[in-house]
């Protein structure tokens, strides 16, 4: 069975795809799924299976773009790096979040060169720096101009 069409969701499944949409921090999967659960509750209601799955595949389509799921190590192939969330679009930098396969979801902390980073597991704290990226040849490193506030 697909997915439940949006009109047919229970108000409380519709109202919190809206207040994803209303705030991007929101919009990740583990916040979804905590947000279903409050507003179910609040209506005296059990979030199903169907329902919790329905709201995925909404959010998926309507916030392409900002929405993250969790990432699931067995979908990265060895040796690669996911790109997972990024501030700015085609620009890597702190802040920003990517995967392998062995260390799962990362924050990067640092970008030492074109082809090494350092990151910080999400999942144990712990720092790596991950060499011998290939980002190709158009990839360089870009210093930020600090933004002057005076007149």
């Amino acid at each position: 069975m697909g997915p439940t069409p949006y009109q047919y969701l229970p108000l409380w499944a519709r109202v919190t795809i809206e207040r994803l949409d209303s705030c991007a921090d929101l919009r990740t999967e583990p916040m979804l799924d905590e947000l279903l659960e409050a507003y179910a509750k609040t209506y005296g209601e059990t979030v199903d299976g169907q329902t919790r799955e329905s709201a995925r595949h909404i959010c998926r389509r309507r916030f392409a773009g900002s929405y993250t799921e969790p990432v699931r190590p067995d979908e990265i192939p060895p040796g690669a790096l996911r790109l997972v969330r990024l501030a700015r679009e085609g620009v890597l930098c702190a802040g920003d979040l990517v995967a392998t396969r062995r260390l799962g979801a990362c924050e990067v902390t640092r970008v030492h060169t074109q082809q090494s980073i350092e990151v910080k597991s999400q999942s144990s704290g712990q720092h790596y720096l991950l060499s011998g990226l290939d980002f190709g040849p158009d990839a360089r490193i870009a210093t930020e101009q600090p933004v002057s506030d005076a007149p």
